[in-house]
C-alpha cells in the first residue's frame, strides 16, 4: 500500500474547511430598530466541532479570526481580555490588540483553545461599529491544529489470545 504523505495535509485541510461549521449570530443593534453609521452592534461567533460518527476529531489551539470586507464601512471592536485575547495575526507571538480599539482583523485567542469532537464553542458578546451606509460583510473563521495524540493513540492494546494449558 502506497501512502501519499500530501493526503494527509490535504484532509486536515478539508476537515477544518469542510467539517468544522462556523457560524455568525444575528447582529442586534445597540440602538433599537437598524443598525446606522456610528453606532455599535452586538454579535457572537460559533464553532461547531462535528460526532464521531461524522468524522470528527480534536482540535487543539484554535484561534478565531474575524475580518471586515470593507473596514471604511464597519470595523470590529477588540474584545476585552477576559472573553479572549486579541491579536493582529494567528500566531502567538504576533502583537496583541487594544480592546475597545477598532479594527478591520482579528485573532481571537480564547482561554480555552481546545474544540473537542462534537464541541460547540461560542463567543458572545462581541462589538462592531458601523461607519458609513453599504453592506459590508463580516466573516469568521477558525484556525487550528489537529491533536495529533488524539489522532494517533500512543500506548494502545491490541486483542488478545488465549490458549488453553491442558494439565492432565
Amino acid at each position: 500500500m502506497t501512502i501519499n504523505l500530501q493526503e494527509i495535509r490535504k484532509a486536515v485541510q478539508d476537515y477544518l474547511d469542510h467539517k468544522v461549521n462556523t457560524s455568525i449570530s444575528k447582529l442586534t443593534p445597540d440602538v433599537a430598530g437598524t443598525i446606522n453609521p456610528d453606532e455599535e452592534f452586538t454579535f457572537s461567533i460559533t464553532a461547531t466541532n462535528p460526532k464521531t460518527e461524522n468524522g470528527g476529531i480534536r482540535l487543539i489551539n484554535v484561534r478565531y479570526h474575524l475580518h471586515s470586507t470593507d473596514p471604511a464601512k464597519v470595523k470590529l471592536k477588540v474584545p476585552p481580555v477576559a472573553t479572549a485575547t486579541a491579536r493582529s495575526g494567528y500566531s502567538s507571538s504576533d502583537a496583541v490588540l487594544a480592546p475597545d480599539t477598532l479594527v478591520a482583523d482579528m485573532y481571537l485567542f480564547p482561554t480555552e483553545d481546545t474544540l473537542d469532537v462534537d464541541d460547540i464553542d461560542t463567543i458572545s458578546g462581541l462589538k462592531g461599529k458601523a461607519l458609513a451606509l453599504g453592506n459590508p460583510n463580516i466573516s469568521f473563521r477558525i484556525y487550528a491544529d489537529v491533536d495529533m495524540d488524539y489522532l494517533f493513540p500512543k500506548n494502545q492494546n491490541s486483542g488478545g489470545s488465549t490458549r488453553t494449558v491442558p494439565i492432565q
